[in-house]
């Protein structure tokens, strides 16, 4: 039986399975003028609001839908909002945030006030091209937008994935905006770049198969938690909802060109400045976490003052769905401190 180690995968490799299209090879121009687009009604936007609804109520989360337009990029984001006290926006990695927000900000909602952001391109949120502006401009411009937009001085941030990084990089330029950092789950590019293979063994940039929900489950146990048993059906419905939305693997395949092209994996290219990362931060990593070992976890917490680092046993790469009871303690508890 083949090792832990011998079946990871590198991000790029895995979301390059996940779009329905292939990465285009055409070079990065900068945005084109219509880089920005609404979310096409229809049913299959129905669809997926109902399947959203359904997961907020498995979860008892009593969030409102907002729809919040921010000044850079110029484009609607769609938020769910609920609770109150101190402000908590939580940053999803994958196509909806529904499947991280309603787990954790149910809970989480009960004592603070908490704001879960569909990234551009995913959710309900307008389609985003990412191409022509950098992966770390992009966050911390969204990010500080939706704050303006939201009226936040500051506040703590909950990222997993794509979402942990985004965390990372506002943080780190931003740090009087962030109160606290929560990164559950590798956070994206954790890793060094692997060696260049040879042309001849690059993956094929052939689109994917056509998106099913048992495809979509089968997923999710190669590569995503530890045990897929543990995954409600309201949450693979509501993703499975969410991939199949009209432009979302229009904006994953752009994004994915334009971290290609960036080379250099993100969080791994920002660890010279973690030294500098000035609020207090947790890592909840699961020690089956196929899109980066907890080790990366543990270095990055050495490297940053103020920092520690949870591995989560038993646990993949989206860790509240392998040992929910257990995340939300370490988090909630975590945001609780002065």
């Amino acid at each position: 039986m083949p090792s832990r180690d011998l079946v990871r995968t590198t991000r790029r490799e895995f979301l390059s399975g996940v779009s329905a299209l292939a990465l285009t090879s055409s070079p990065l121009l900068g945005n084109p003028p219509d880089s920005v687009s609404p979310l096409v009604a229809g049913p299959q936007v129905d669809a997926f609001k109902e399947a959203q609804a359904r997961c907020a109520a498995k979860f008892d989360y009593q969030a409102r839908s907002r729809f919040v337009k921010i000044a850079k990029p110029q484009l609607t984001l769609h938020v769910l909002e609920a609770g109150h006290g101190k402000p908590v926006v939580l940053l999803s990695g994958g196509s909806t945030v529904i499947q991280f927000a309603a787990p954790l900000a149910g809970p989480l909602s009960r004592e603070f006030h908490t704001y879960a952001m569909d990234r551009p391109g995913c959710g309900l949120s307008d389609r985003l091209d990412y191409r022509g502006t950098t992966s770390r401009e992009q966050a911390v411009t969204c990010i500080g937008s939706l704050l303006d937009s939201l009226k936040l001085h500051r506040v703590a941030l909950v990222g997993n994935s794509m979402g942990g990084f985004w965390a990372l990089a506002f943080a780190l330029a931003r740090p009087e905006r962030v109160s606290k950092l929560v990164f559950l789950g590798e956070v994206a590019g954790s890793s060094p770049p692997p060696p260049q293979p040879p042309v001849a063994a690059l993956p094929s940039t052939s689109p994917a198969a056509p998106l099913s929900l048992e495809g979509l489950r089968a997923r999710y146990a190669a590569r995503l938690v530890a045990h897929v048993e543990r995954v409600p059906p309201e949450i693979l419905q509501a993703v499975y909802a969410a991939e199949i939305l009209p432009g979302y693997a229009q904006s994953t395949a752009t994004m994915m060109e334009q971290i290609t092209h960036e080379g250099i994996p993100m969080t791994y290219a920002l660890r010279p400045e973690l030294k500098n990362l000035k609020p207090e931060k947790l890592f909840i990593w699961g020690d089956q976490d196929k899109l980066g070992s907890a080790m990366r976890g543990n270095e990055m917490a050495s490297m940053i003052p103020h920092a520690r680092c949870e591995v989560i046993k038993e646990a993949g790469h989206l860790p509240w769905l392998d040992q929910p009871e257990l995340c939300i303690q370490l988090t909630r508890d975590f945001l609780r401190q002065p």
